[in-house]
């Protein structure tokens, strides 16, 4: 559904569905862009203060990433962003989490400057089974103004 700047208002909350990690992926994603051993080997994990095999931070993040694209932006008014203000990761994934995400719209307006396209700020979280943040961004997203 095309969605619009003027379609998300302060306090509004998103579901993001969710999205479990398996073991496998964690380490196939660690070998290409994150290989501490914490990522990558069981028994060397257990041996760190993780005491397991846990996802890149970067892997979280992208998972994250992915729900938004699936369930929250529309990609044909999105325009990509100016970057985040805070990106946390308070406990750490494990294999076989259930992550669930949702999104708190922050702040919705039209640019003064540029009345075609608007800004959504708004804070991402993604829980674990146990309803353990395990990753918070604010973040803000450019997208289109309704058409006139």
């Amino acid at each position: 559904m095309k969605k619009y700047v003027e379609d998300y208002h302060t306090g509004d909350i998103f579901e993001l569905g969710e999205y479990i990690p398996r073991k496998k992926e964690i380490i196939d994603f660690a070998k290409k862009y994150d290989p501490f051993p914490f990522h990558l080997d069981e028994l060397e994990a257990e041996k760190t203060i993780f005491k397991g095999l846990i996802s890149s931070g970067w892997m979280t993040a992208l998972i994250w990433l992915g729900m938004m694209h699936k369930e929250f932006w529309s990609h044909e008014t999105t325009m990509g962003s100016p970057g985040h203000e805070e990106m946390v990761w308070p406990i750490p994934v494990r294999p076989d989490d259930v992550l669930k995400g949702k999104v708190e719209i922050l702040e919705s307006r039209i640019s003064k400057s540029k009345p075609e396209i608007g800004f959504v700020r708004y804070q991402a979280i993604l829980q674990n089974q146990k309803k353990e943040d395990v990753f918070r961004t604010t973040s803000t997203i450019i997208m289109k103004s309704r058409p006139k």
